[in-house]
């Protein structure tokens, strides 16, 4: 087992999914999983269960995500005291989407400089004080250690795939309790969850609604091709978020 093996489980562990974690670290999905399998092979234990939904650590999956931080965490502090003038890269924190659109759209977090932790907002607003150099959310976040620096919205519309009827499509959310568009979904239905479906990926909620099988709030940058249409036009929304930076000790 190697450290990349390592980092590898860190980021299946944080991300849920073995098909995002492939394309954040630019390899094939087969290599992700065949790692996996080899970590699994060599501690003789099933470290995470399987669903359509995604991947979900066992209480062995737990423990080794523990065993894994410690040992990356470690090296890291070994080669800064071996190298003290190498430049280390920001840590950085934010949603999918916002991924989507400040790293691979706009590009203003160059991968080589920063690494990415890509968490619900629930699990952002868990952060301790130091997990991250910077956090872009639109959880409400503000705990101690961090101090706001910048602010946007993200314009988004409700959707349909292009040229679909709206009529009896179920409303995609995901299971995020504190996620904006989970939040906007259910109360333009007054909390109704017969028509709610959740699916907690974003990748697959895209594609449901673009193959024509239910209707989403999401961002207007990803919606902007011919692929998909508003449902109302007249309703639209602009979902904020905001940049914290960690302030030094």
């Amino acid at each position: 087992m190697q450290l990349q093996d390592l980092e590898i489980y860190v980021q299946l562990y944080e991300q849920h999914s073995i098909n995002r974690v492939a394309k954040l670290m630019g390899f094939a999905q087969s290599n992700i999983t065949a790692r996996l399998h080899a970590i699994e092979t060599e501690f003789d234990v099933e470290l995470f269960t399987r669903s359509y939904q995604g991947i979900t650590p066992t209480k062995n999956g737990e423990q080794f995500y523990q065993y894994a931080q410690s040992v990356l965490s470690a090296t890291r502090k070994v080669r800064a005291q071996m190298k003290p003038s190498a430049v280390s890269k920001r840590r950085i924190v934010m949603s999918q989407l916002l991924f989507n659109l400040l790293v691979v759209k706009q590009k203003q977090y160059p991968l080589a400089q920063n690494t990415f932790d890509l968490l619900s907002s629930t699990e952002i607003l868990a952060l301790s004080n130091n997990h991250a150099d910077l956090v872009i959310t639109y959880a409400n976040f503000n705990p101690s250690g961090y101090q706001e620096i910048a602010t946007d919205y993200l314009p988004a519309s409700f959707v349909v795939a292009s040229g679909q009827e709206d009529v009896q499509l179920p409303y995609l959310v995901n299971s995020d309790r504190h996620c904006p568009f989970r939040a906007r979904t259910l109360r333009r239905l007054n909390h109704n969850m017969t028509n709610i479906q959740e699916i907690d990926s974003w990748d697959s909620i895209i594609k449901l609604v673009k193959n024509g099988l239910g209707i989403a709030l999401l961002p207007d940058y990803l919606t902007a091709s011919d692929d998909f249409k508003r449902i109302d036009s007249k309703h639209r929304f602009k979902v904020p978020y905001a940049t914290f930076k960690k302030v030094s000790q």
